[in-house]
């Protein structure tokens, strides 16, 4: 387990207001706020979850970020996966160490790192992305996770294997164990999907709108129904609760609809 936090990793200074700042650390720096400034030194070597003092005797709590703190402050290119769904994902997908995973598009790389956690060691996620920016940005903040943060699990994730092609115009392996599409149009794909994904192996696309989720179900239904079978369509929604003093109640804001999960699972046309 990670013990003192280190030289060049990534952590999170929480204030009093629950409030959080990002810092990369290296030696001999210092971070500084209205709160006074802290030494990048006075952090190396302390514990996570210990408090640090910032000239003005403010208190700060140090811990390493979690994997939807990181996705909540890094870098985008495009929308992201919000951590509701990526976590019903990864269950209804049922994602499995040592699966091979086939994912496209990449976004800016926040279903990535989670997939690359949950496949292992053993495991591979090949993701399609046609957009070079896209591509860029991704690789950065994934790389910037496994290598910055010390609790990412780098030595247990996943074989990352990225190509620069559209999944429109084909898919070049097979025997698939899983396929998640984030995209526009994924009925697009449905043809190289239904000869690249194993028997068994569970189709998951993520779509916005009542009207792709219609168009997709209607594909399946009129020219795949002997490849796929529909589990589901599913819709996730998060609501925070405040304690205060005496009472409890439920948050203002809550993250409502962001994109609907399809889910189906491929058969044999056989028979």
């Amino acid at each position: 387990m990670p013990g003192q936090i280190k030289d060049g990793e990534l952590v999170h200074l929480i204030d009093r207001k629950d409030r959080s700042y990002r810092i990369l650390l290296k030696a001999a720096s210092s971070f500084t706020s209205r709160h006074g400034t802290i030494p990048h030194d006075a952090i190396i070597g302390s514990e996570e979850g210990s408090i640090v003092k910032s000239c003005y005797n403010e208190k700060f709590l140090v811990y390493r970020p979690t994997l939807a703190e990181y996705i909540a402050k890094m870098r985008k290119g495009s929308q992201i996966i919000y951590p509701k769904d990526i976590a019903a994902i990864l269950l209804l997908g049922d994602i499995f160490p040592a699966a091979t995973v086939l994912e496209a598009g990449i976004g800016s790389g926040a279903l990535t790192i989670a997939l690359l956690r949950a496949v292992g060691a053993t495991g591979r996620v090949i993701s399609y992305e046609r957009r070079k920016e896209f591509l860029k940005i991704a690789r950065s903040n994934i790389d910037e996770f496994f290598e910055t943060v010390e609790s990412a699990g780098r030595e247990g994730a996943g074989e990352l294997i990225v190509k620069e092609m559209d999944v429109y115009e084909g898919i070049e392996e097979k025997e698939l164990d899983r396929v998640i599409l984030d995209l526009q149009e994924p009925w697009r794909a449905l043809k190289h999907v239904e000869k690249s994904l194993r028997n068994g192996g569970i189709l998951v696309c993520y779509i916005p709108t009542v009207m792709q989720i219609f168009k997709l179900s209607k594909q399946i239904e009129s020219k795949y129904a002997d490849s796929f079978r529909l589990i589901g369509i599913y819709e996730v929604g998060m609501r925070g609760w405040e304690v205060k003093a005496r009472s409890i109640r439920p948050e203002h804001r809550m993250i409502a609809h962001t994109g609907f999960i399809f889910v189906a699972r491929k058969s044999s046309a056989v028979g």
